[in-house]
C-alpha cells in the first residue's frame, strides 16, 4: 500500500474513534444542557465514577497485567507520563511568565485527560483497522484493547497523583472568585457548611418560606431573621467534639491526599498482580473468585468509561463559561494539541527499537497518545475548590473538547511513526 493511501487509512480509522468520542461527550452535554443533570447531580456521579467505579477497573484491567515480569517492560509508561507532565508543565510556565498569562494555563497545558477519554477513544479503535498494526504475534484485537486499557490507567495513577498535589497551589495564584451578595449560597448560608454539619442540624430548621409545623412564642421558628438563621446553624453544644488532635491533622490530610480511591485501587491491583497466587485466584477464568467478585468488580469497573464521559459532557453544559482570551486559549490549545504530541513523535522516533525498553507496538503507540489530547475536566473541579475564578477555564475546556476530533492526526501520525520504527528495527 502506498504510503499517502496507509496514512489516510489510519486517520480515517483514528476519525471513526474520536467522532464516537465526541458524540458521547455531546450526548452527556444535551443531558445537562436539558436540565436532566444539574450540577450537584453531576458531582455526585462524578465522585461515583472516581471513587467507587474507577477503582474497580484498576483492579481488573491493570492486575493481570502487572506480573514482575511485565512491570520490568512497561515500566516506560509511567515514567514518560510523568516526564511528559512535567515538559507541559514547563512550557506552561515558560507561557505565563512570557506573555503574562493567568496561572491556569501552567495546570491546563501540562495535565490532559488521562483516564475517561484515552479509555473511550480506545474502545473506539476497537472496531476499526487501527489495532490489527499495533497487535503482537497471535494476539487478538481484544486482548490488545485490554492490555492497552491496562497501561492507560497505569499511566492515569501517575497523573492524578501529580495532579492532586500541584494544581491546588497553582490556580490559588490567580485571583479568587468575587463574591456575589446575591448568590443563592448567602441566602442559604446552610449551602456553605459541611455535609456532617449539616445533617447534625435540628430537624426544625426549614426554608424561610415555608411554614414550619410548630410555631410556638416559647419555640419562636427559625429562619425569621438573618440572625436566627445563622444561629441556628451552630454547632450542636451538647454534641461530642470528636477530632483528630491538631499534631496529625496536617500530616493525616498529606496522607489522605496522596491515598486517592484510585490510587488504592492500583496498589490493590499491583498486590495482587505480583503476588502468583492471589493473580491465579483473582485472575484464572476457571478460579471460584474470578466468577464471582472478579467479574463484579469488571461489571463495576465497565460503567466508569462511558458514564465518566457523558458526565464530562455533562459538566460543560452547566459550568459558568467565560471568554478564556484569545492568547491563553491559543496558546494552551496549541501546546495540548501540537506541542506535546510532537513531542512525543520525536521521543518515540527517536528511542524507540533501540533496547533502551520494550520492542512492543502497543507500548509505542500509547507513548504518543499518551501526552496528547484536550486537558483534563479536573481542572474546573481544582477552580472551584479554591475559588478561583472558573469562567475562563471552563470556557477554554469547552473549546478544547470540541476539538477532540483533532487526535485523529495524533492516531494517525503515531501509527506512521510505529510502523517507521518497526521497519527500522527488522
Amino acid at each position: 500500500m502506498p504510503p499517502n493511501s496507509s496514512l489516510l487509512a489510519s486517520f480515517l480509522g483514528a476519525l471513526e474513534g474520536t467522532v464516537s468520542v465526541l458524540i458521547t461527550l455531546y450526548a452527556g452535554y444535551y443531558i445537562g444542557r436539558t436540565g436532566q443533570f444539574d450540577r450537584a447531580t453531576v458531582k455526585r456521579v462524578s465522585k461515583v465514577c472516581t471513587t467507587i467505579f474507577l477503582p474497580c477497573l484498576i483492579v481488573v484491567q491493570m492486575g493481570p497485567g502487572i506480573t514482575v515480569h511485565n512491570l520490568s517492560k512497561v515500566w516506560i509508561i509511567p515514567i514518560w507520563g510523568l516526564i511528559s507532565t512535567l515538559a507541559a508543565h514547563g512550557i506552561g510556565w515558560i507561557g505565563q511568565r512570557f506573555l503574562s498569562l493567568p496561572y491556569w494555563i501552567i495546570v491546563a497545558a501540562g495535565r490532559p485527560n488521562a483516564n475517561a477519554l484515552p479509555l473511550l477513544l480506545l474502545q473506539s479503535l476497537q472496531y476499526t483497522n487501527v489495532f490489527e498494526d499495533l497487535s503482537a504475534h497471535g494476539e487478538s484485537t481484544s486482548d490488545t484493547l485490554e492490555r492497552a486499557k491496562s497501561l492507560i490507567l497505569l499511566n492515569a495513577i501517575v497523573q492524578q497523583s501529580f495532579t492532586y498535589q500541584t494544581a491546588p497551589q497553582i490556580l490559588k495564584l490567580d485571583k479568587p472568585t468575587r463574591s456575589n451578595p446575591n448568590d443563592s449560597d448567602e441566602e442559604n448560608p446552610a449551602a456553605n457548611l459541611a455535609p456532617e454539619t449539616v445533617h447534625h442540624l435540628p430537624s426544625i430548621i426549614q426554608d424561610r418560606e415555608r411554614v414550619g409545623l410548630l410555631d410556638s412564642s416559647e419555640h419562636p421558628s427559625y429562619g425569621t431573621t438573618n440572625e436566627e438563621y445563622t444561629e441556628a446553624l451552630h454547632p450542636i453544644l451538647d454534641q461530642p467534639d470528636v477530632h483528630w488532635p491538631n499534631r496529625f491533622k496536617r500530616p493525616l490530610s498529606r496522607v489522605t491526599n496522596w491515598f486517592s480511591p484510585p490510587l488504592m485501587g492500583a496498589i490493590v491491583a499491583i498486590i495482587i498482580g505480583i503476588t502468583p497466587q492471589l493473580h491465579k485466584i483473582f485472575y484464572m477464568k476457571d478460579s471460584a473468585v474470578y466468577t464471582s467478585l472478579t467479574q463484579s468488580l469488571k461489571n463495576l469497573g465497565d460503567l466508569f468509561v462511558a458514564l465518566q464521559s457523558v458526565v464530562v459532557g455533562a459538566e460543560l453544559a452547566l459550568v459558568p463559561h467565560a471568554n478564556p482570551g484569545k492568547v491563553p486559549a491559543i496558546f494552551t490549545l496549541t501546546v495540548r494539541f501540537v506541542i506535546m504530541p510532537a513531542l512525543s513523535l520525536l521521543f518515540v522516533w527517536g528511542t524507540a527499537g533501540r533496547g533502551w525498553y520494550t520492542d512492543d507496538k502497543l507500548v509505542w503507540f500509547l507513548l504518543v497518545l499518551i501526552p496528547s489530547g484536550p486537558s483534563a475536566m479536573l481542572l474546573a473541579s481544582v477552580a472551584e475548590i479554591v475559588n478561583t475564578d472558573q469562567g475562563p477555564i471552563c470556557g477554554y475546556l469547552a473549546i478544547s473538547y470540541l476539538l477532540s476530533p483533532l487526535i485523529a492526526v495524533v492516531c494517525s501520525l503515531a501509527l506512521e511513526t510505529v510502523k517507521a520504527v518497526e521497519h527500522r528495527v527488522t
